[in-house]
């Protein structure tokens, strides 16, 4: 369902009303889809980055979404593995799309 990384740093939330449009659970987080790889931090410090058999809908706050192609990486991580976030556009995440396909093709033609 998804990979949880433990020791993060505790992220700072404003505190907000409630509202209609934010479900039950927390007035700060508006319910809303979770795309494959999206990354949630439910207690605010230990993200979690949800797989192919992730939930449909979320009520924690969504950090953002790991690219496509560190997916399968993300899923093979031994317990306890370092591992840092980093930021990336648009096209840069096309572009390990792409190189990953690639391999993955190479790898396919390479194997009888």
């Amino acid at each position: 369902m998804g990979c949880r990384f433990k020791s993060g740093r505790q992220l700072g939330f404003v505190p907000r009303e409630k509202s209609y449009s934010t479900g039950f659970q927390s007035p700060d987080i508006t319910d809303g889809c979770c795309p494959y790889g999206s990354t949630q931090v439910p207690n605010g410090a230990e993200p979690i980055v949800l797989h192919r058999d992730a939930v449909s809908d979320g009520d924690y706050f969504m950090l953002g979404a790991a690219v496509s192609a560190d997916m399968d990486l993300i899923g093979q991580l031994q317990p306890n593995t370092p591992t840092r976030f980093v930021k990336v556009e648009m096209d840069a995440a096309l572009s390990a799309r792409k190189d990953r396909s690639a391999m993955l093709d190479r790898i396919r033609e390479a194997t009888p």
